[in-house]
């Protein structure tokens, strides 16, 4: 013979254990019902949207709206992938450059010659031909600065005028200053037209720099834009004056100091 159930206090029989995990079950599935559906809803698509009726979110392409015909639901590895790469490739399209991680080298910078290539390679095998090629060689000896370097700086300076006047007082063959002849020991500015005194001073100043610094690259910008730059901006600095003008003048050296075939 069975006891019966006693009640308890309030009159009400308890829950089974039965239906309490059914109740436990039905929460569980309800909530995972929630997260589904914020899921989809970050995605784009609701779980029970199919493919074809999945609308399309903002992030799900790059190009212009209504660029695009074929447009598909973002995923999370589409999230992943743009918060892997958040605040780093739209900023520099921002400011239209290229990501370093992306960004092509093909084209590397130029390497600058030393200070000790030049003077290893100081024959100048065409210069037998050009304008004041023997004060050129007089300056080179008396200075040790090769002449297919003087000859270069001449070329871009002047163009062999040694009347050649700037609008800073830059004066004859090389473009030598008042000041920076006094540096090298011209007081008079006005012999600065004189070629071969010219040529001396060009030469001594060049000597001067090379003695400063340890590439070509820098010699020739500071000829161009003065030793305080250079040291300023810790090699050639940012002019477009100053970068053409190393340019030309190593283009000039090459052609006069490179035997030809």
């Amino acid at each position: 013979m069975h006891a019966k159930e006693v009640p308890r206090s309030g009159g009400k029989p308890a829950m089974s254990y039965k239906a309490g995990a059914n109740m436990l079950r039905l929460g569980q599935a309800v909530a995972c019902i929630i997260v589904a559906m914020l899921l989809g809803a970050c995605s784009g698509a609701l779980p029970f949207q199919s493919d074809g009726q999945a609308q399309p979110s903002a992030s799900a392409t790059y190009g212009a709206p209504g660029k695009s015909k074929h447009m598909r639901a973002t995923t999370a590895r589409d999230i992943l992938a743009e918060w892997g790469t958040f605040g780093i490739e739209r900023k520099a399209a921002r400011r239209g450059r290229v990501p370093d991680a992306i960004r092509s080298y093909d084209d590397p910078p130029e390497l600058a010659m030393s200070v000790d290539d030049i003077m290893a390679n100081a024959v100048c095998h065409s210069c037998d031909q050009k304008p004041y090629h023997q004060m050129v060689l007089n300056a080179s000896q008396q200075h040790g600065v090769p002449a297919s370097l003087i000859h270069a700086v001449i070329q871009k300076e002047s163009g062999y005028n040694p009347s050649a006047t700037s609008k800073r007082h830059a004066r004859g063959l090389m473009q030598i200053t008042p000041q920076t002849g006094r540096f090298v020991g011209v007081r008079d500015s006005r012999r600065l037209y004189d070629p071969q005194t010219n040529i001396n001073a060009g030469a001594a100043y060049l000597k001067y720099l090379m003695s400063m610094h340890d590439t070509v690259d820098k010699v020739l910008a500071a000829y161009n834009s003065g030793p305080g730059n250079v040291r300023k901006y810790k090699g050639v600095p940012p002019f477009r004056e100053t970068k053409r003008y190393v340019k030309d003048v190593k283009k000039y050296y090459a052609s006069a100091a490179i035997r030809p075939r």
